[in-house]
């Protein structure tokens, strides 16, 4: 294993580093930092809680000049990653004198101009936000060197194609450009094959961890809720996430489980800012505690120790299966997936099946 300072990290950088306790470097970040050291584009792949945000940054940290306003946009897809990578970055950015701004859709646009009236030299934020500030004039990016596209294929997926091909045109010519993805979806491929020149690819890990159990039970709508039951009255749990295809199912999902005694609560897009940013606080500090979620949970989320993914209803796409799971079975950990199989479900789930190649176990419903 090597050691950061064998990557060609700059020794502020390394001083910084070893004062937030980081040792070795974790295999994304061990490939892509020497290709970002180098200048070149880059497009990789890596499972969630692989440690990519540092991968992408700590080639950039060494090249930034404090003296100058916005010298790296990186552009993600939901105002939960923004916020979690922003405050990530900052931990480490505050050591080394590089301000770390945050832009996101969801609050009054008025307290964004703390933000972009301040010398940032690293700027965090959603597609629609950027663009309106840019087009505004609020926010100059034609000198920015470094663009980061992060969580492409949910970016892509959310309707946000064009808009990163604008925020592209409108940086720096030359600017570098990284791509992070969990997966290379259809419309991932093409914003590399349209907007991407000469890059290098990474394809890194396996896309899911190796120590997660995943089992199926073939069962009906009627008998879920009762399986539920069954399963967290036998099996002991720190945090479960349920994951449902439609908010309305999460809320009658968490609504039937506290009514049966256990401590439930629901996340999805009808949630404000502020009631989402709760109940992320709550799941992640009280223990006993299952979150029903749309996919809106599925990814970007830093949420450590969960033991239990159910997947109440069989993803709409098969990515969003990978997804789902790699909440748990985090950092080399043991995890327990598990996906309720209706008969109307089963093509498409044998379909995710072979397109991963999932070693999943089957479980009688009744075994519970």
């Amino acid at each position: 294993m090597k050691h950061f300072q064998e990557l060609g990290i700059k020794k502020d950088v390394l001083i910084a580093l070893s004062s937030l306790k980081f040792k070795a470097p974790m295999e994304v970040q061990e490939k892509v930092i020497p290709l970002i050291l180098q200048n070149k584009n880059v497009v990789f792949t890596s499972q969630t809680g692989s440690g990519k945000t540092f991968a992408y940054i700590l080639g950039i940290l060494g090249k930034l000049d404090r003296k100058k306003p916005i010298q790296v946009m990186i552009v993600v897809p939901t105002r939960e990653l923004c916020i979690q990578i922003g405050k990530e970055l900052i931990k480490l950015c505050d050591l080394l004198q590089i301000n770390v701004g945050m832009l996101y859709g969801g609050r009054d646009i008025k307290g964004d101009f703390k933000t972009t009236m301040k010398k940032n030299q690293i700027l965090v934020g959603t597609p629609g936000r950027l663009i309106q500030h840019i087009n505004d004039k609020n926010l100059k990016v034609g000198e920015v060197k470094h663009l980061i596209f992060d969580e492409s294929d949910q970016m892509f997926d959310d309707g946000f194609y064009n808009d990163c091909v604008y925020l592209k045109k409108r940086v720096s010519v030359n600017a570098q450009i990284i791509l992070a993805s969990a997966t290379i979806s259809e419309k991932v491929e093409a914003f590399i094959k349209e907007e991407i020149r000469n890059y290098e690819l990474q394809i890194i890990g396996i896309q899911i961890p190796a120590k997660i159990l995943q089992e199926i039970v073939f069962t009906t709508i009627a008998e879920k809720n009762n399986i539920l039951l069954r399963l967290f009255s036998k099996k002991k749990f720190n945090k479960v996430i349920i994951f449902c295809n439609t908010k309305l199912r999460s809320y009658d999902i968490a609504e039937f489980l506290t009514k049966n005694g256990f401590r439930a609560i629901s996340l999805n897009s009808d949630f404000s800012q502020k009631e989402r940013d709760n109940n992320l606080n709550r799941f992640r500090d009280q223990s006993k505690l299952i979150m029903v979620a749309t996919d809106v949970a599925a990814r970007g989320l830093h949420i450590e120790n969960v033991d239990i993914i159910v997947n109440y209803d069989v993803p709409r796409r098969e990515e969003f299966y990978i997804h789902r799971i790699g909440r748990t079975g985090r950092n080399n950990q043991e995890g327990y997936a598990i996906t309720l199989v209706c008969p109307e479900d089963e093509e498409r789930f044998d379909n995710i099946k072979s397109h991963y190649d999932l070693k999943c176990e089957t479980r009688d419903k009744n075994s519970f």
